[in-house]
């Protein structure tokens, strides 16, 4: 489902180069639940984001099922509302000045396909559902505990229903009982639905529970896998 094939990404700093991510090469397999573990500065959230899209690699090739979506040799790159993923981010990225529902919506209302009025509510009502927010749909984001908030963020990517689902330390901003709760909730959810995710973490344990795979990274390397 993704491959990648050595891929590399660098950071200018001032007079410095700093290579983020430096050829490598993994493979996810589809319906897989697969996680990036490493410390900070690894490399593990630049190889998501330029899966996402996110970031343009400047060396090696990525492909999301057949389709091939970044290559730096061939001059191609696919931007990432064509990527058909969905992605869930550190920070919940929620906005705080909409409802629970406009936020799931937003993607749908505004993105490149546009769905009519009707599917837009049965869409964010099922996704709702899957997080157990479906009494909450009218609420403001600011009115929502942080675990709250993190599980609007992930029924806004699941509502795209994407083909792959990637996830950036997700969990880190929560206190350790609901850290716990949510990842429960997320491995359920993944192979509920039968989605492939690319998964980021610098929490070994978190790694272990979650993972059908784990590829260790430092210095923009696979180390093991």
């Amino acid at each position: 489902m993704i491959n990648i094939h050595s891929l590399s990404k660098a950071f200018k700093t001032g007079a410095d180069r700093v290579q983020a991510v430096d050829g490598v090469d993994l493979q996810v397999e589809e319906k897989e639940f697969f996680v990036l573990l490493g410390l900070s500065g690894s490399g593990k959230t630049t190889l998501l984001r330029c899966v996402a899209g996110l970031e343009k690699p400047e060396a090696g090739e990525i492909r999301l099922g057949e389709q091939i979506v970044s290559s730096a040799e061939r001059g191609i790159f696919v931007p990432p509302e064509d990527r058909a993923l969905g992605m869930v981010f550190q920070s919940y990225a929620v906005w705080p000045h909409m409802t629970v529902f406009d936020n799931v919506a937003f993607p749908l209302v505004n993105g490149k396909r546009k769905l009519p009025r009707a599917k837009v509510r049965e869409r964010v009502k099922s996704a709702l559902e899957l997080v157990q927010l479906s009494g909450l749909a009218d609420r403001p984001v600011p009115f929502l505990s942080g675990g709250q908030q993190q599980r609007v963020a992930l029924a806004r990517a699941l509502a795209v229903e994407p083909k792959v689902l990637l996830m950036d330390e997700p969990l880190s901003n929560l206190d350790a009982r609901l850290r716990e709760e949510v990842r429960d909730e997320i491995r359920n959810l993944a192979k509920k639905l039968g989605i492939t995710v690319l998964y980021v973490t610098h929490d070994q344990v978190e790694a272990m529970a979650l993972a059908d795979r784990i590829a260790v990274m430092s210095g923009g390397k696979v180390l093991a896998r």
